[in-house]
């Protein structure tokens, strides 16, 4: 047996113990060591995204060649309609010294201007007897004006800047002829090319043929006025004054208009029913008109389409006098269409004309054929927005039939048309494809918006619209506050109800 001697054991007691150690294989990933790293990771990829998104957006650079800078500086801005579309970066002198080159950077949103066929310039303050422009850069920036090319031709990255604005600067669409003469007649770029004193294209440039026998003038007829263009259109110089004196009459002057007078001008008339041209048509340009030209003119109408439809109505009412005190007649013009349907003959006309009923005295509220005692007695009404009625055969002349109602909901070009109050005489006012928006509601219903209209609401309000190709019905001008719209009557409901809205 072993005997353990007390006092060791006392000494070992009294010895601390020392903590063994614990030991763990630590993981090789970066990250999970401390979640620092993932903060550190966070603001690292928050500075990359400031530093991107302060970048200047990217765009499309092109070269402008000018032959004179006119003060322009780089920050300039490129402009188009009005806003920004690109800024200038550099501009220095050519080698030769002879012009400038202009980087230009175009904004993402306007890279479709770089394209052949647009057209730069500066604009700069110009002062002639003709007019002012560029007055806004007088005192402020100078800036680059851009006139895009068409649509479908190629991109490109240099450009020939032009030296002044071109003469067509937003005329849009139309058709290029060529007039020939013996000699200039004052005629000068960016003359005005007038019918009946009405501007209706411009002089893009004024050149000798390449015999050099004649003098060249290029025109631009512009697309509303597309259609005075035929084999039968005359056209003389009509730049400077016409003097006429006389003891009982004193002096008399005669000139188109001031721009005439400084620039010089073309007039145009249409001398009868001649075929369409093409562009490039060649023109001769007289020195003044022949003595039959008027009169030639005076029978010729611009449009071949068939004016009929249109039937002016009257309504009339009587309503309390001022502070209900007595009664007064009151009537109001407007127009409707008359359309020979299979149930016989109808007009139809927009439904707000019946507003007036709401202050009419008495159930006074009547709606008439102007010039005549037939009431119309409406078929269809609540809200829709056309109401339709019958007609008696003695007023069911002119009218438009039912099969020629177009089922083409594709915009062109169209004509309101409209009957003079005291003759059978018919009027119209052309509407341009251009200017014409489709809307659909559903499936079955659409109207048209019409920009640019230029009616006013009591002469147009409810008159008929018509293909100016075809004379076929389109639908039923409405004007109100809402804008200048067209709304079809369609076939299928022509003679039973009327379309609604």
């Amino acid at each position: 047996m072993q005997v353990t001697d007390p006092s060791e054991t006392k000494a070992t007691q009294s010895q601390p113990a020392f903590p063994t150690a614990v030991v763990k294989q630590r993981s090789q990933a970066l990250l999970a060591g401390s979640r620092f790293w993932w903060l550190a990771l966070a603001c690292l990829i928050l500075a990359i995204g400031l530093v991107f998104w302060s970048m200047p957006s990217g765009g499309t650079h092109i070269q402008i060649h000018f032959p004179k800078g006119h003060g322009l500086k780089a920050e300039d801005s490129v402009r188009y309609r009005g806003i920004d579309v690109g800024v200038v970066q550099t501009i220095h002198l050519t080698d030769d010294l002879d012009a400038v080159d202009v980087h230009v950077k175009l904004f993402p949103t306007a890279k479709r201007l770089a394209t052949e066929g647009t057209k730069f310039w500066i604009v700069r303050p110009q002062l002639s007897i003709s007019g002012i422009s560029g007055l806004d850069t007088a005192v402020g920036h100078k800036y680059i004006m851009v006139q895009p090319g068409p649509a479908d031709q190629a991109a490109a990255r240099y450009f020939d800047g032009l030296a002044s604005p071109p003469v067509d600067q937003g005329a849009g669409s139309g058709i290029e002829i060529l007039l020939q003469a013996d000699t200039r007649h004052s005629v000068n770029v960016g003359s005005a090319i007038h019918f009946r004193g009405v501007d209706v294209g411009r002089i893009l440039s004024v050149e000798l043929s390449p015999d050099a026998r004649l003098v060249e003038v290029r025109g631009k007829i512009e697309e509303a006025y597309r259609s005075l263009l035929t084999t039968e259109a005359k056209f003389w110089a009509t730049g400077g004054v016409d003097f006429d004196f006389s003891l009982t009459k004193g002096l008399k002057l005669d000139t188109e208009s001031l721009d005439t007078l400084a620039r010089g001008g073309v007039s145009m008339l249409v001398t009868g029913d001649g075929g369409p041209v093409s562009p490039g048509h060649v023109f001769p340009l007289s020195a003044s008109p022949e003595e039959d030209w008027i009169t030639q003119a005076n029978n010729y109408r611009a449009t071949s389409a068939d004016l009929r439809g249109a039937i002016n109505l009257t309504a009339s009412w009587t309503e309390s006098g001022m502070l209900g005190i007595g009664k007064r007649k009151r009537a109001e013009h407007f127009t409707g269409i008359g359309i020979q349907t299979s149930g016989g003959p109808k007009v139809f006309y927009p439904s707000d004309v019946r507003a007036s009923a709401e202050s009419a005295l008495d159930d006074s509220f009547e709606i008439f054929i102007a010039g005549t005692e037939e009431i119309l007695t409406a078929t269809a009404q609540g809200k829709a927005l056309i109401i339709s009625a019958g007609l008696s055969a003695e007023s069911a002349t002119n009218l438009i039939a039912e099969a020629e109602i177009s089922e083409s909901v594709q915009p062109a070009n169209w004509i309101a048309v409209r009957k003079s109050l005291d003759s059978d005489v018919f009027h119209h006012l052309p509407i341009n494809a251009a200017n014409i928006k489709l809307v659909r509601q559903d499936d079955d219903t659409h109207y048209w918006i019409i920009s640019e209209f230029t009616g006013d609401r009591a002469v147009w309000h409810g008159t008929p619209v018509l293909q100016s190709s075809t004379s076929r019905l389109v639908g039923i001008l409405i004007i109100n506050d809402l804008g200048t719209t067209v709304h079809p009557i369609a076939t299928v409901v022509v003679g039973e109800s009327t379309y609604r809205n």
